[in-house]
C-alpha cells in the first residue's frame, strides 16, 4: 500500500513539473498526452529505454510540436537502444529512428546548426564502418561545418577528417583540392577553438591534439611533398600572397614535406610573418637566414622576435643568437652584452656563460702586451670562471691549462689568491691562480 501511494505521488509530481514548464504545446487530448509524457520520461530516468518507446511514439505521432525535449530524449533513447542491439537488422532500424529524431527536432524547433552538429556525430558513431553510407556521412559533415562555424563539437573535428579519409578510400571520387578545402575548414575551426580557450585561460590541449591528428591524417590521404606544394600551391601563392589561409597551409605543408631548403620556404615564411607576426615564426626565419649566411635578415628577424615575446626563456634564446651574430663579426664587447642580457632574462641559460668564456679564451692575442706573462694570462682565468658557471668541465680544464705557472707567479712577484684586474675590452677582476 505504501509503495502504491509513493508511485502515485511520484507520478503526480512528475506531471506537475511538466505542467509548470513553459513552452509546452499540448494537443487536444491533453490528459492522455500528460500521462504518456510521464510514462516515457520516468522510463528514461530508470534506464528502461525499451518501455519508453511506445509512449514516446504516441506523443510524436499525436503531439509532434509538444516540446523539443521530446526529440532530445528520443535521441537519447534510440542511441542507447541502438548501441546495445546486436542484431544488425534491428540495429539499423533503431539508428534510422535516431536520425529521424534529429530531423523532427529541426522540423519543429529549428536550431539546425546545433542539431545537425549532434546528428553528424551520432551518424559517424554508427555509420563510419558502413561503406554504403560514406557519401551520406560526407554530405552531413559538410553541412554541419558549413553552418556550424566555431560551435562545431570538438569531437567532430577528427570525425570529419576520418569521414573524408574513408570517402576517399571507398569512392575515390574526391580530388586532393576538395580534400584540402575541407581540411582548411577543420583547421580553421580548431584554431578558433584554441584561441577562444586561451582567451578564457582554459586548457586547449585536447583541441591541439585533435588538430595534430587531423594533420597526420591528411598526410595519409594526400601526398604532401615539395613537388605538390611548389607546383600546385606555388602559383596560387604568387597570385594571392595575402590569402592567409593559403599561406598558412603552404608553410605547414612545406614543413611536413621537408621543403625547408627550397627558396620558396623562406618567401612563404616571411609573408606569413607579415600577415600574422609570431615569435616562433620570427625565430624560424632568423635561423634559416643565419644558415644561409644572410646576416642582415637574421639580425632583423631576431630583433623582431624579441618584440613578440615576454617569456624569459624565449628572450634568452633570442639574445644568445644575436650575440653569436656579433661574435661572428668579432664585436666581442657587444656580443658579451647580448649574452649577459640572455642570462638576466633566464639565469638557467648555461650556454650564455659558456659563450662568454669562449670570448675570453679567444682574446689572448687581442689583449696581451707581452710585458707580463702573468697579466697576459688572466684572460684564461676569466674564461675558466665562465665555464665553471656553465658547468662545462672540459672547457674548464682547457682554460686552466693556460693559467700562469706557480713559478711565473712568484718570478713576477705575485701571490696566488690576490685580486687582479684585466684591462683590454674585458675589464674584469679575477683571483690569481696557477695551472699547477
Amino acid at each position: 500500500m505504501k509503495n502504491l501511494i509513493y508511485t502515485i505521488a511520484l507520478t503526480m509530481l512528475s506531471a506537475y513539473s511538466v505542467l509548470a514548464q513553459p513552452g509546452w504545446n499540448w494537443c487536444d487530448d491533453k490528459a492522455t498526452a500528460e500521462e504518456k509524457n510521464v510514462l516515457y520520461t520516468d522510463a528514461v530516468k530508470m534506464g528502461d529505454y525499451k518501455s519508453a518507446v511506445v509512449p514516446l511514439q504516441w506523443l510524436i505521432t499525436t503531439c509532434p510540436g509538444l516540446n523539443k525535449s521530446l526529440y532530445q530524449n528520443g535521441a537519447k533513447i534510440y542511441n542507447k537502444l541502438a548501441s546495445a542491439e546486436k542484431d544488425k537488422s534491428k540495429k539499423a532500424e533503431l539508428v534510422d529512428s535516431l536520425m529521424w529524431m534529429y530531423d523532427m527536432r529541426i522540423k519543429y524547433f529549428g536550431d539546425e546548426p546545433n542539431v545537425i552538429n549532434r546528428k553528424a556525430f551520432a551518424a559517424y558513431k554508427f555509420y563510419i564502418n558502413d561503406r554504403t553510407k560514406a557519401k551520406m556521412l560526407l554530405d552531413m559533415f559538410d553541412r554541419a561545418f558549413e553552418i556550424g562555424g566555431s560551435k562545431i563539437l570538438d569531437q567532430n573535428l577528427l570525425a570529419y577528417m576520418n569521414v573524408i579519409r574513408v570517402h576517399k578510400k571507398v569512392t575515390k571520387d574526391i580530388s586532393d583540392e576538395e580534400i584540402l578545402k575541407r581540411y582548411d575548414k577543420i583547421v580553421s575551426v580548431a584554431e578558433e577553438k584554441i584561441k577562444a580557450a586561451k582567451a578564457r585561460n582554459k586548457s586547449a590541449e585536447k583541441i591541439i591534439k585533435q588538430k595534430d591528428l587531423v594533420d597526420k591524417m591528411l598526410t595519409e590521404i594526400v601526398t604532401i611533398d615539395c613537388d605538390f606544394v611548389i607546383n600546385t600551391l606555388g602559383p596560387k601563392f604568387k597570385k594571392s600572397p595575402n590569402d592567409v589561409t593559403l599561406v598558412k597551409r603552404m608553410f605547414s605543408f612545406m614543413l611536413t614535406g621537408k621543403c625547408t631548403d627550397d627558396p620558396m620556404f623562406l618567401e612563404v615564411a616571411k609573408q606569413l610573418q607579415t600577415l600574422e607576426p609570431d615569435y616562433g615564426l620570427s625565430m624560424v626565419i632568423g635561423k634559416k637566414c643565419m644558415a644561409n649566411k644572410n646576416w642582415d635578415c637574421a639580425e632583423s628577424s631576431f630583433q623582431e622576435a624579441l618584440k613578440l615575446t615576454e617569456d624569459g626563456t624565449a628572450k634568452s634564446e633570442t639574445l644568445v643568437l644575436l650575440g653569436k651574430l656579433r661574435q661572428r663579426e668579432n664585436q666581442k664587447s657587444t656580443a658579451r652584452k647580448f649574452y649577459r642580457d640572455a642570462i638576466a632574462a633566464d639565469p638557467s641559460n648555461k650556454e650564455a656563460y659558456s659563450l662568454i668564456g669562449d670570448l675570453y679564451m679567444s682574446s689572448f692575442a687581442d689583449c696581451k702586451k707581452e710585458e707580463d706573462m702573468v697579466k697576459d694570462r688572466l684572460v684564461f682565468i676569466a674564461a675558466y670562471n665562465m665555464y665553471k658557471k656553465a658547468g662545462d668541465v672540459s672547457k674548464m680544464q682547457t682554460a686552466k691549462s693556460q693559467f700562469p705557472s706557480t713559478e711565473e707567479i712568484f718570478t713576477n712577484n705575485y701571490e696566488k689568491g690576490q685580486a687582479m684586474g684585466i684591462g683590454c675590452w674585458i675589464n674584469e677582476t679575477v683571483v690569481l691562480s696557477s695551472r699547477d
